[in-house]
Parts: C-alpha cells; sequence; structure tokens
C-alpha cells in the first residue's frame, strides 16, 4: 500500500472515529435551535462526506493541485466553480502541511503511517460567527456561544443590543471567526490561500494541543486561552511559511496585477495596531479607576477616528478587547505572553523543541518561567 493510500486509511479511520464520538454525544443533548451553531450537528453533517471524499480521491480526475488552488481562489471565481475543486484544494492544503509537519518531526503522541499525529483535516466552509460577552467594568472574556454564519449585520447588532439588555453590567459583540478547531476544523472559504494555509494549520495545532495538558486546559482560564491561541498563532505562522516556501503561492501571478489600494492624497497612513495598542492601554486603566462610561465613550470616539482613516471597525468596547487579546502574538496585542512565546520559540532548537516546552504549560508563571529559562531574564 502507497504512501498516499496509507494516509487516506488513516485519515479516514480518524474521521470515523470522531463521527462515533459525535454520534454518542448528540444522543445526550438536547439540539441547539436558534441563531447558535449546531456544532454537534455540522459535525454530523460534515465527517461523512470528508470520509467518502478522501475514500473516492484515488478514482477522481482531479486537477493538479496547483490548478485546483488557481481556480479555487481565482477573482469573480463562482460557488461552482469552488465547489467542483474543493476536494483538491482542501487535500492540496492537508498534504501539504502534514509533509511540513513531518518533515519537522512534529507528532503527538503515537506516530502514524504516511501521516501525522492527528492527521491534518480541513473543511472549506463558512465558520460560524461569535457572540462575545465581556463586563463592562473590566475586559474579560466571561463567555462564548458559536452563532450560525449566515447572520445578517441586522441580527449581530440585535443578539448584541439583546444580551446587552438583559445584563446591563455586560458588554456584547458579534464577530466572525477564521476557524474552529472541530474534526474536521472549519477554516474560512472567504480569503486568500496564503491565509488559509496559515488559518488551517493554527487549527491543527489546536487538534495538536488537545493530546496535551495546554489543550485539555483551553477552557479553565483566560490565561490558557491566550496562551492556546498565541501557540498556535506562532506555530500556524511558521508552518505556513515553510508550505509557501516549498510550493509557492499558486495565486500569486493572478494577484500579481492587482493595483494597491492608493492611500489619498496628503493623508498620512494610520498606524491600525499602535491605535490599538494605545487605546487599550487607555481603556485598561480607566476601567481599573472605575471609569466605565469615560473608558466606553473613548473606545467610540477611536472607533470613529479609525474610520475616518478607512480602518472599517464596526464596534469596539470591552468584548471587542477580551476577543482579540486572546492572540497575544498579533502586532494590536499588549500582553506580554506573546513576546514570551516568541522568545521561548526563538529559544528552542526546533519546532518540535518549542512545543514540548510548551504543552504542558499551566498557568501564565509557568510561561514566564519558560522565558526566563531561554533568555535569562528576571521580573
Amino acid at each position: 500500500m502507497g504512501p498516499t493510500r496509507s494516509r487516506l486509511v488513516v485519515v479516514a479511520a480518524a474521521l470515523a472515529a470522531a463521527f462515533l464520538l459525535v454520534l454518542g454525544a448528540v444522543a445526550l443533548r438536547d439540539r441547539q435551535a436558534g441563531d447558535r451553531f449546531d456544532l454537534l450537528r455540522w459535525q454530523i453533517d460534515a465527517a461523512p462526506g470528508k470520509v467518502l471524499a478522501l475514500l473516492g480521491r484515488p478514482f477522481r480526475d482531479d486537477p493538479d493541485p496547483d490548478e485546483a488552488v488557481r481556480r479555487y481562489f481565482a477573482p469573480g471565481a463562482t460557488e461552482a466553480e469552488r465547489s467542483a475543486v474543493e476536494n483538491a484544494v482542501e487535500a492540496a492544503i492537508e498534504g501539504r502541511i502534514d509533509a511540513v509537519l513531518a518533515e519537522l518531526g512534529v507528532n503527538a503522541r503515537v506516530p502514524l503511517p504516511a501521516s501525522v499525529m492527528p492527521p491534518v483535516n480541513v473543511e472549506l466552509a463558512a465558520p460560524p460567527r461569535v457572540l462575545v460577552v465581556s463586563p463592562r467594568a473590566e475586559i474579560r472574556r466571561e463567555r462564548v456561544v458559536l452563532l450560525r454564519p449566515d447572520l445578517t449585520l441586522a441580527d449581530a447588532e440585535g443578539i448584541e443590543a439583546t444580551t446587552e439588555a438583559e445584563d446591563a453590567s455586560r458588554s456584547a459583540i458579534v464577530v466572525g471567526s477564521g476557524g474552529v478547531a472541530t474534526y474536521p476544523a472549519v477554516v474560512v472559504n472567504s480569503g486568500s490561500y496564503a491565509a488559509t494555509v496559515e488559518t488551517a494549520a493554527h487549527e491543527w495545532v489546536h487538534h495538536y494541543l488537545a493530546f496535551y495538558p495546554l489543550g485539555i486546559r483551553y477552557f479553565t482560564s483566560d490565561d490558557l486561552r491566550t496562551v492556546n491561541e498565541t501557540v498556535a498563532d506562532i506555530v500556524g505562522e511558521e508552518v505556513a511559511a515553510r508550505v509557501l516556501e516549498r510550493w509557492g503561492d499558486p495565486t500569486a501571478d493572478v494577484s500579481a496585477g492587482v493595483a494597491p489600494t492608493a492611500t489619498p492624497s496628503g493623508t498620512p497612513a494610520v498606524d491600525r495596531d499602535a491605535v490599538l495598542r494605545d487605546l487599550r492601554l487607555e481603556v485598561d486603566a480607566l476601567l481599573a479607576a472605575g471609569r466605565v462610561d469615560e473608558a466606553e465613550a473613548r473606545m467610540e470616539a477611536v472607533r470613529l477616528e479609525l474610520w475616518e482613516e478607512g480602518v472599517r471597525i464596526r464596534r469596539i468596547n470591552q468584548a471587542y478587547f477580551a476577543w482579540f487579546g486572546t492572540y497575544a502574538a498579533r502586532p494590536d496585542a499588549i500582553d506580554p505572553i506573546g513576546a514570551q512565546l516568541r522568545a521561548v520559540r526563538a529559544g528552542s532548537a526546533s519546532l518540535p523543541d518549542f512545543l514540548t516546552r510548551v504543552r504542558g504549560v499551566g498557568s501564565r508563571g509557568d510561561v514566564e518561567a519558560l522565558f526566563e529559562a531561554v533568555t535569562g531574564a528576571r521580573n
């Protein structure tokens, strides 16, 4: 049995096992309804189709992977055109990430023949939207609810208004998501090829971490959610960069001819990330002083200023920062965990070494200890 066929069998077996677990979970819970995203029902719908697509791949006449990618991400491609090559694109992304991970020696627990553990597995689709709720008096991710991906703007605003009306001490926002670490992972189907590869790699990191304490503890605290997401960002970026370095970007020849958006004459380009970092620090200080109304007025004022500069953010409030602050390695973040984890990666001998160091993290203090170990820094 060749390596391609072996990997198909391994992935199909993993999907079948996940499918059986989902069926058992569904039997123990009532179906969700309304605006909520039914995660378990989605899993039931997606897993069998993924298994069939994998097993049927040797018998299909799929286009060359690069050609499939070009067709799928072509500007103006119709839904039918994209659907015709979707399986081939998913297979290309999965196989390339899988190959890079295998070359780097990244594997969770048990090595698998012709694949990594867990096998890379993605479904290109519209991911759920997310309702984020934070206290108004502090920035903290208190509650997160997955919502249907087809919500309209009016729907989102209505959900926010209702949530805040039910408890005036809470701030709410509905945001989009790039993906969800189901199995297969939901990966947003409306971005660029490069961004899609990075998101797919990010979600695989969550699959990997689920075998270790860091992933198992994901929902126990804001700090550990931040560590999880930041590790996934750092590893996802590195893996995606290696994929693009090795195979290139098949869509680059298409996007190369698109002229960049010009900045209006005489108007300096605003540094979005710097503005948001400064605003977060200002808001934190105001909330610590109990000046909630002033903090909210300041967030809205800065949002309007950014809007005038062409930075379109629909709403900035405590819930906004509670959500996006979880990704501490991104340019607009202020949490030192981001810089600390990047330093740990820089001080690690390899990507597997980095993952081995961080996968047992159980607190912010553990990250600080790792940071001190690789840099010699002391608080």
